[in-house]
């Protein structure tokens, strides 16, 4: 009998187990050990259902955050909810990436940034890079950096500028913010032999202010931070940092028409924490193709920034990315020093 009972126990107990397993499987629906929590196949077909976070790595004003916003306001119309846009500063880009990166991957967190990222990368200040996000395609490309100058300086090419850094060596000061692009750009100028010391000075606004106020000498912007400089004369574009030219920018050649390898080219992506399902990936990429087609953005970005509309999908974006790459790890032993 007290055989009979113990049996009976032991198979009352397993029974209760398997029956919790099987509430645990039928919970655990939709997630995997290496992502965590990620949308049902009901979820994602309902997306979006809320509001979507896009979060921009730096401050208003400058060329991202306008890319961004450029598109926010229309991707609320094509996605049927509101598309917010948020500004996450610090560490070159970096602490925005993260967020995203460590973000639920169900759709509603993305992040609007550029080549910058390699950047970043390389020289360590974040410890991830494109691979470690869905992204969802290359939504703008910029008409390339401007490399600009007072126009007290009395140059107007870079043969100019180089033929006055021979003639005071030492002498000028290029601003710069350590860890992004522009630093690059910078340690192509001196490979070109044009003799400038680089200066850390901050974001593009500290950098045109610095330039104004005569603490610099030379900055590397965009187009829409230093065009109202541009049109007073007070200061003067000595080419673009683009490996093509761009008709929006009129008589401003790029470094390369006047012999100078100075050029990396700047594109913008949106892009999910991994593991973001691909159906929803595709819907956000959809929306983007079509705002940028849209006639109204279009003219909204060559007033603001001189740029014509550029989108890529995914696989071409992440070879555009990885040309863009290579040219950065190419100054990683300067980096470092």
């Amino acid at each position: 009998m007290k055989k009979f009972t113990a049996l009976l126990m032991t198979l009352t107990l397993t029974a209760a187990l398997l029956a919790g397993c099987g509430q645990n499987a039928s919970t655990d629906e939709g997630k995997t050990p290496e992502d965590g929590s990620k949308p049902s196949s009901k979820e994602t077909s309902a997306w979006p259902e809320k509001p979507i976070e896009v979060i921009i790595p730096y401050s208003p004003g400058g060329d991202t955050d306008f890319n961004a916003r450029a598109y926010t306001e229309y991707l609320s119309e094509e996605l049927g909810v509101p598309v917010v846009a948020s500004n996450v500063t610090g560490s070159s880009g970096t602490i925005a990436s993260r967020q995203v990166k460590d973000a639920d991957p169900d759709g509603y967190s993305v992040l609007f940034s550029h080549t910058v990222m390699n950047v970043n990368e390389m020289v360590g200040i974040a410890d991830f890079g494109m691979d470690d996000f869905e992204i969802a395609c290359i939504a703008a490309a910029s008409p390339g950096e401007l490399i600009t100058v007072r126009s007290d300086l009395g140059v107007k090419n870079l043969d100019e500028l180089k033929a006055y850094t021979e003639a005071h060596p030492g002498e000028l000061d290029l601003a710069i913010d350590f860890g992004t692009m522009v630093n690059i750009n910078g340690l192509q100028m001196q490979e070109a032999g044009i003799d400038v010391n680089l200066i850390t000075a901050g974001s593009a606004s500290e950098r045109v202010a610095a330039l104004a106020g005569g603490h610099c000498d030379i900055i590397i912007n965009a187009y829409g931070s230093v065009k109202d400089y541009l049109t007073t004369g007070e200061f003067v574009a000595l080419g673009t940092t683009s490996t093509k030219p761009t008709e929006a920018l009129g008589d401003i050649p790029t470094c390369k028409e006047q012999g100078y390898d100075i050029a990396l080219d700047k594109y913008y992506f949106f892009a999910f924490p991994k593991g973001t399902p691909a159906e929803i990936v595709e819907k956000f990429s959809d929306a983007v193709k079509t705002v940028s087609e849209k006639p109204e953005y279009q003219e909204s970005i060559k007033t603001a920034y001189a740029q014509e509309p550029f989108y890529a999908s995914t696989e071409e974006g992440l070879g555009l990315m990885q040309e863009a790459k290579d040219v950065i790890w190419s100054f990683e032993d300067q980096m470092a020093g």
